[in-house]
């Protein structure tokens, strides 16, 4: 009888697993894990993929285009959206895992995420609605750190990575309300998504309304009226909104000086200081003292 393998080493045949065209570690994969010191910065910027966040252990405090310095405790999740810019500090040594999907998935065969919109409050319907932090559920947990433990083998298989997806799907469907699956993805829901992706795609290489409605080869009136209906908000306010969320992320993250903060936003010092008391309450200076404190 062939004695049985000892299976605690590790990921096996490594060489052929590294070279196979299904082995996917970067942007593309579906996965990751992401472990930070206290102190220390991350930054994930203009996210191509709607990407749900699990913090396992630690804290962090998050800012989002819905968010701003927002605690989130081991034992938590939310949504980051396509398009949006997601970065923070890790308050205590921490590791959290991210998993990017599309908006075909289905929470099961017979349950579409879209189907969620019939669940949504009226404020979850507005543009800007506040981040949802959800519960990560025990079973959920231990699914996750299954998970976390085999890609820390080095099997980055994509088919592996799937399939690991559509159980957290249906995970999700079978162990939460919902409720509060409306609440944690309320920012993807929305009756144009397919002219939401577009827009959160392209917004990052434009400055103006006008530029974003050349960029997507649209009549004025028919932008305006689409982009009000689905942001509900002007693109001009909307874009406004994003330098805000931007220029508040260089401010608190960073330690880029000042002066070239202004230029980088096309500001002057004076006139940096003066958004940030209009929008901000406080003086830039201000706001990074109090982010260091």
């Amino acid at each position: 009888m062939r004695p049985m393998q000892d299976t605690s080493k590790g990921l096996r045949y490594r060489k052929e697993h590294l070279e196979c065209e299904h082995y996917v570690t970067n942007e593309q994969a579906i996965w990751g894990v992401w472990q930070l010191k206290a102190g220390r910065l991350f930054v994930k910027e203009n996210l191509k993929r709607p990407t749900l966040v699990f913090v396992l252990e630690g804290e962090l405090n998050i800012s989002t285009a819905r968010a701003i310095d927002k605690k989130v405790v081991a034992g938590e999740m939310f949504l980051v959206p396509t398009g949006d810019n997601f970065y923070g500090r890790a308050v205590r040594n921490s590791l959290f895992m991210r998993c990017s999907f599309t908006r075909d998935i289905a929470l099961c065969n017979r349950f579409s995420i879209e189907r969620l919109r019939d669940c949504m409050l009226p404020e979850q319907l507005e543009c800007g609605a506040e981040i949802a932090l959800l519960p990560i559920h025990p079973l959920l947990s231990k699914e996750l750190e299954i998970t976390r433990q085999v890609l820390q083998t080095g099997l980055w298989c994509l088919h592996y990575q799937r399939i690991k997806l559509e159980i957290l799907f249906i995970e999700l469907r079978g162990l939460y309300p919902r409720e509060d699956l409306a609440a944690l993805f309320a920012p993807i829901l929305g009756e144009d998504n397919d002219f939401k992706d577009r827009v959160l795609r392209v917004y990052p290489e434009v400055n103006t309304a006008r530029e974003l409605t050349e960029k997507l080869n649209m009549s004025p009136t028919g932008f305006k009226r689409k982009f009000q209906k689905t942001f509900g908000t002007s693109a001009k306010q909307w874009l406004i909104q994003k330098k805000k969320e931007k220029l508040l992320r260089d401010i608190l993250m960073t330690n880029i000086p000042m002066s070239e903060l202004a230029e980088k936003y096309k500001f002057t010092v004076n006139y940096l200081t003066t958004f940030c008391k209009e929008h901000f309450g406080k003086s830039p200076t201000e706001l990074r003292a109090e982010a260091q404190a």
